[in-house]
């Protein structure tokens, strides 16, 4: 195996991973994978360049994944602060 398929090789592992993560709600394994990879994709593509056309277009589609279980991740958790505020002020309420 040429440095360069091992390269995509691990570039596309640690994407499934980032997205497996992301699909399973594991926020501290996904930060975890997040640590160093810009770094890695950067120096990847310095050495590389376009050698890593489709290996980025497959990164890229498996970012936009994250991405949207991420903001999915925020909405829930923007509701559920919202019941929560709800819920105490009703406990204050309740109390007063």
């Amino acid at each position: 195996m040429t440095a360069l398929e091992m390269t995509k090789l691990q570039l596309l592992s640690h994407s499934k991973n980032m997205l497996d993560a992301a699909q399973k709600n594991d926020w501290e394994r996904l930060s975890a994978l997040e640590h160093g990879w810009l770094r890695r994709l950067q120096s990847s593509v310095e050495q590389y360049g376009d050698e890593l056309r489709q290996t980025g277009e497959e990164i890229l589609k498996d970012s936009q994944k994250i991405q949207a279980c991420v903001t999915l991740k925020q909405k829930t958790l923007s509701k559920e602060l919202g019941q929560n505020t709800k819920n105490i002020s009703s406990i204050k309420s309740y109390l007063s």
